[in-house]
């Protein structure tokens, strides 16, 4: 039988209460027996025996009162006795009276009562008989009679203080021993209450020193447990044999949790192992530029992280028809695989295919269970390879499968976590993304490549044509000036209408394939220009003066604010003239008659605006975006049939922004469009000596722009093409 220190802290418990409870109700009985019967003394002696003493003495008072007084009446000395003796008999009866309802009560027991209530009325019955004595007629009046009465007063006298005496002894002793009974009781109560103490005491030490050694020791030893294992002891275990139950049983799941704790923390490692292995492969994937490279690399490195003992990857080809490439990986001390058998080889699109589509990896432990060697395509594996377990999962980028990627060990069978399935699944997943995108980069490179040789051809093609076309051009121009100016006889009105309407379209088609040799030229190799410190105002001096003619054609007013004198750019001066030309051209060309085209210059702060503003058709909102696209006009300027190229406004921004400016727009539809040349004043930096190539550039979203592109107008088609 166990100790009692080894129960459980209820059971120590349950064993005290028991204890308290045995020991209180017999010492609080006892105490309240000794209230109880300390209480019913004290109301014996109060209510019962006190009264009827007092009325005994009081009667023995009264009657020695009343025989003095009748013995002093029948010796003559007094005449006034008579009438006390009388009284006394009242008085007698009253004090018997009051005696007798003392005696009565229920305090005193009901012996006691019918003997002293005895006494009582044998104490009355005395008195009445002495009264009566003394109330008979005397018989005689000599000595002899007196002495006769006298006899038989003190004889009755004497029978009536015999019972009295005898009640109130019996009285009195009763009272006395109820009084001794009465504190006597309450010595026994402290007794008692001291009892009560000495075992509560006890009791309290003994319950200390087995509550001490079942529960303050056990719980001190566990903390210093904890306390090991806070230091870094995870295999601190807790004593589970000492101490009550609980204590024991908090002991066992103490080193149950140690235990799990101890599991887990290796699980941890193990994850975190393998966490390491999935980055290490990240970052192998990431720096590989060669597909066999990555795919070695990442082989090796599973295998060693992940103790296998082969690992096989499978490529497919882009049709996923069957196996395109094999990499293997295998153990220093096992043979490499041969290929797989064709009937094996020609299964494993369709395991990528099944693994993809149920998002799941294919995961044996051991593939000589019987139940596993009943699948036909699993023993064929397992010959094949002499795998003992196998986990297979699928590569793939989207719905593109890549591959299948094993690992096997093949001595013993394995139970493969999930954690490094999980891994060998985020490993896979890197592999397949870095096959893709080595891949698409094989495929843009040679995209880029085909692509660079066609624009090359392109750009052969136009130079070869622009030169071609302008030699008969050339020849066609002189041709019509000879005929013009009459070499070949004279002409017919009707005639020269038709030489001038040629003219004008072949100063057309020049200007055209000037802007094709220009944008050639800037895409070949950028365009060239000699910059230089220039005044602004003679440069927009010198293209008012080449547009004044083609705005008087056209009905149009050009207006041109004063330009600061002061304002001096570094830059090519012919080129800056032609964008400016250009957009002139343009403001005049889109103007109605009677429009406004007006030129403004204007300093802010290290930089010169120069705005050319007109008030015509206006550009849609629709088409803003492709605004400086080579060979594209406004769908209004088309709708008007407008002429133009679509080219000039592609060649002011290469110019501007070869010269380290910007070229910004404001257009509305049918009110007018502003087209702004931004460039440094001279002390900013020298702008660069060739310009890049011009690229499609969209308005800011904040200001709804729009701008034409410029196309050469009938009157300066020889200025436009001045560079």
């Amino acid at each position: 039988m166990s100790r009692p220190a080894q129960w459980s802290v209820s059971a120590q418990l349950r064993l005290l209460v028991i204890t308290m409870l045995c020991i209180v109700p017999v010492v609080a009985g006892a105490a309240l027996l000794t209230v109880r019967s300390n209480s019913l003394d004290t109301a014996r002696s109060s209510q019962a025996l006190s009264p009827a003493i007092d009325a005994t003495n009081a009667v023995r008072q009264t009657m020695t009162d009343a025989n003095t007084a009748w013995i002093r009446q029948v010796a003559g000395t007094s005449n006034d006795e008579a009438a006390e003796v009388r009284a006394a008999l009242t008085t007698i009866e009253q004090l018997v009276d009051r005696q007798q309802a003392a005696l009565s009560r229920d305090v005193l027991p009901r012996s006691d009562r019918t003997r002293y209530l005895q006494l009582s009325r044998d104490q009355e019955t005395a008195a009445q008989a002495w009264f009566d004595w003394i109330d008979q007629p005397a018989t005689g009046t000599d000595a002899a009679a007196r002495t006769a009465l006298l006899a038989g007063a003190d004889q009755r006298f004497d029978a009536f203080r015999a019972v009295s005496a005898t009640l109130q002894s019996q009285l009195g002793d009763q009272r006395a021993q109820t009084r001794e009974r009465i504190a006597g009781a309450f010595n026994r109560l402290l007794a008692l209450m001291l009892l009560l103490t000495v075992l509560s005491v006890v009791g309290a030490y003994l319950m200390w020193r087995t509550i001490e050694g079942s529960l303050s020791r056990p719980i001190v030893r566990l903390r210093g447990v904890v306390g090991r294992q806070r230091a870094g002891d995870v295999l601190a275990m807790a004593d589970g044999r000492a101490g009550a139950a609980e204590i024991r049983a908090l002991a066992d799941d103490f080193n149950d949790l140690t235990t799990t704790n101890r599991a887990l923390l290796e699980e941890q490692a193990q994850v975190l192992r393998m966490h390491e292995l999935v980055l290490d492969v990240a970052q192998m994937v990431r720096s590989a530029e060669d597909i066999e490279e990555v795919l070695r690399l990442v082989c090796s490195h599973l295998g060693t992280e992940m103790r296998a003992d082969r690992v096989l990857l499978y490529t497919l080809g882009d049709g996923e028809g069957g196996v395109d490439e094999r990499v293997q990986w295998h153990r220093d001390d096992l043979p490499p695989l041969p290929p797989l058998p064709p009937s094996l080889a020609g299964s494993v699109p369709d395991v990528n295919r099944e693994l993809r589509r149920e998002g799941s990896v294919f995961v044996i432990r051991d593939l000589l269970d019987p139940e596993v060697a009943r699948d036909e395509r699993a023993a064929a594996f397992h010959r094949a390879t002499g795998a003992r377990s196998l986990v297979m999962v699928p590569v793939g980028v989207g719905e593109r499968g890549l591959g299948v990627l094993a690992l096997m060990t093949v001595d013993i069978y394995r139970r493969w976590r999930r954690f490094e399935i999980q891994a060998v699944q985020q490993c896979a997943g890197y592999l397949a993304q870095t096959i893709a995108q080595l891949r698409l980069n094989e495929m843009q490179l040679e995209q880029v490549r085909r692509l660079t040789e066609l624009d090359r051809q392109k750009t052969d093609f136009m130079a070869t044509v622009s030169h071609e076309l302008r030699t008969p051009l050339t020849s066609i121009s002189g041709y019509l000036e000879l005929l013009e100016d009459g070499d070949y006889g004279g002409l017919e009105p009707s005639q020269q209408s038709a030489l001038r309407v040629i003219g004008r379209n072949a100063s057309r088609l020049r200007g055209l394939i000037e802007d094709l040799l220009v944008l050639n030229k800037i895409e070949a190799s950028g365009l060239e220009s000699d910059p230089e410190d220039v005044l602004v105002s003679d440069v927009v001096r010198g293209v008012t003066e080449m547009l004044q003619p083609v705005a008087a054609r056209g009905s149009v007013r050009l207006v041109v604010d004063d330009v600061d004198p002061c304002l001096e750019v570094h830059v090519d001066r012919i080129q800056l003239e032609r964008a400016l030309i250009n957009l002139g051209s343009n403001a005049v060309k889109f103007t109605p008659a009677g429009g406004v085209a007006t030129i403004t210059t204007r300093a802010v702060g290290r930089e010169v605006q120069i705005s050319v503003a007109d008030t015509g058709i206006g550009i849609p909102a629709k088409d803003q975006a492709r605004l400086f696209d080579r060979f594209f006009r406004a769908s209004n300027a088309n709708a008007q049939a407008i002429p133009g190229t679509g080219l000039g406004l592609a060649i002011v921004r290469a110019i501007v922004e070869g010269h380290a400016g910007t070229l910004g727009f404001e257009s509305t539809e049918g009110v007018g469009t502003t087209m702004t040349i931004t460039l440094p004043l001279l002390g900013k930096p020298a702008p660069p000596r060739r310009m890049a190539p011009p690229a499609p550039v969209s308005a800011p979203a904040s200001v709804p722009v729009t701008v034409t592109p410029p196309g050469p107008a009938s009157g300066n088609e020889q200025q436009a093409s001045a560079v």
